[in-house]
């Protein structure tokens, strides 16, 4: 295989959107995850990301507490649960990502030795937690992600192609895009996360309104 070709494949083109809540044949009829992620190094846009998920799982989140809650505990008590039930679909991987230009970012991602990737989750404060949603709208294959702990409340729903995201027929489920906002990176969440904004946010999206890119 040509060396080009084989870096190309290691790019995705995305559109990210943010969801007021989780379509409700989505919750029914698509595949889910847990998701427990962190950044071992995330500047400029990129990054290097550790994951543990669980595939066929979703959770119910408890309400997010701040003064209990804050540098990644609740993630980090949620994590031990569930390595403590049956983890058999337990993934870990490690994941290098570029940042992202009009949709369109470098990842190289490899699978992880699970104890590894729990051990390094169990050191870090800046994680992200989420039910991961996988279902196909159309032609097109849709991600959503309810977030929970730190980004609690926060839901991004993603579409990803293998060329760039263009004659998009935007549903009603998307209040406005977030592909270009870099405060919507799962980096920056780990870093700086919803719940420390969100009414900040709200009261923004209130004054300009909804936005979605000319693609």
């Amino acid at each position: 295989m040509n060396p080009d070709e084989n870096l190309a494949e290691n790019f995705e083109f995305e559109r990210k959107f943010l969801v007021d809540a989780l379509p409700i044949d989505v919750h029914n009829h698509g595949s889910s995850q847990v998701i427990l992620q962190s950044y071992m190094f995330a500047q400029g846009g990129y990054a290097v990301r550790v994951r543990v998920s669980f595939r066929g799982r979703s959770i119910a989140f408890e309400p997010f507490d701040d003064r209990i809650d804050h540098a990644g505990a609740y993630e980090r008590k949620l994590l031990s649960e569930l390595m403590d039930g049956d983890h058999s679909a337990a993934i870990g991987s490690v994941a290098v990502k570029s940042p992202a230009v009009g949709g369109e970012r470098y990842e190289m991602e490899a699978e992880l030795d699970l104890d590894v990737a729990v051990q390094i989750l169990y050191r870090s404060t800046q994680l992200v937690l989420k039910n991961r949603y996988s279902i196909w709208i159309d032609e097109d294959g849709w991600e959503f992600d309810v977030f929970g702990g730190q980004n609690a409340g926060l839901i991004i729903a993603e579409i990803e192609r293998v060329s760039p995201v263009v004659g998009l027929k935007i549903p009603d489920f998307c209040v406005t895009e977030l592909t270009d906002d870099p405060r919507f990176t799962n980096d920056s969440l780990s870093r700086v996360p919803w719940t420390q904004w969100d009414a900040v946010y709200r009261r923004e999206l209130e004054s300009r309104g909804p936005y979605f890119l000319d693609m």
